[in-house]
């Protein structure tokens, strides 16, 4: 039995069987040229062969016909494959090569349906990026409005300023005891007027209550003139509403923190898409090269069965004189 040939890959066939029959045909007798003949065949073409194999007898003593003593002659069918090792062994290689690539061709299906994915994801991205520029437009016009609110509250707010600090010179002789209060009143003036001078943003509604606080101002300071209780509690007043712009101040500079965060997040999110998208360009380049190179196995391979069909006669044939002293045992048994 040829090692890696077809006999061996089927199992059944053992050492000593002796063969008897092709395709039906009774073999017994016949010349090497006829059994050559009939062996030889395409590659991958199935012939069907009779053997005979002497096993033991059953233990009731029974023979039928074709029973020498205790050993019965046997016999049985086996269809096998024409080929040589090298042919099965290419056969089964393709075979692999098959289900490699059908294993690819699904990683590739799969592949296209992700990278579909993330084309969609990156579109929903786009429109959202668009609608964040349309809003960052809008919020820069906002921005540019509020600044020059901010200029005129500025200057509105310096007049009231030198306003008060002229009243402050001429009521400095009569309000001696609350002179270290009003030094106060105007050290946390001038600090109010640096914030106002540092802040970035102010929304619309505030606009009109800075307004009122510099008239509520201009007020109060012209009630100094008159009486010590009024100007203390018009102060007080000015503190609150200053406690009250400071508050609201924080809030928007809250906000404004809250929509960077916010800016960053979508940044993020747009850098790890692009990197991901790279990614899978990547992957698809790597797949469409293997493709080509099992492409290039493929044809190699055919090439060599090609070639390889052109040594299966010589095999085939060395094959049939070895297993002719097998058919001329037979003729001795028979």
């Amino acid at each position: 039995i040829v090692s890696g040939g077809s006999a061996e890959r089927d199992g059944r066939v053992r050492v000593g069987d002796v063969m008897c029959g092709v395709d039906g045909r009774d073999v017994i007798g016949e010349p090497v040229s006829v059994l050559r003949s009939l062996l030889l065949g395409h590659e991958g073409s199935a012939v069907v062969l009779t053997f005979a194999r002497a096993v033991e007898a059953g233990t009731d003593g029974e023979s039928g016909d074709g029973t020498f003593g205790n050993t019965v002659i046997a016999k049985f069918d086996v269809e096998l494959l024409r080929g040589s090792p090298e042919y099965f062994a290419r056969m089964d290689q393709s075979r692999r090569y098959e289900a490699e690539m059908q294993d690819l061709r699904q990683q590739l299906k799969q592949t296209l349906g992700e990278e579909k994915e993330i084309a969609e994801e990156i579109e929903r991205v786009k429109r959202v990026l668009q609608l964040e520029r349309g809003a960052s437009a809008r919020r820069e016009k906002e921005l540019e409005d509020l600044r020059a609110s901010h200029v005129r509250e500025t200057t509105a707010l310096t007049e009231a300023c030198r306003r008060a600090e002229t009243v402050r010179r001429e009521a400095i002789g009569r309000l001696a005891p609350v002179q270290s209060r009003e030094q106060d009143m105007s050290e946390e003036l001038a600090r109010m007027k640096e914030k106002d001078r540092l802040r970035k943003e102010y929304v619309d509604e505030l606009r009109k209550r800075h307004e009122d606080e510099a008239s509520r101002l201009e007020a109060q300071l012209s009630k100094e003139q008159r009486a010590r209780r009024e100007e203390q509690a018009a102060r007080l007043e000015v503190e609150r509403e200053l406690a009250k712009a400071r508050t609201e101040l924080r809030k928007e500079m809250e906000y404004q923190r809250i929509i960077a965060e916010q800016d960053k997040v979508y940044r993020d999110r747009s850098d790890k898409l692009k990197h991901k998208m790279k990614e899978m360009v990547e992957t698809m380049d790597a797949a469409n090269a293997l493709t080509r190179d099992v492409e290039e196995a493929t044809a190699n391979m055919q090439d060599d069965l090609a070639s390889a069909r052109t040594a299966a006669g010589s095999a085939a044939a060395e094959q049939a004189h070895h297993r002719q002293p097998a058919a001329e045992h037979a003729d001795n048994n028979f």
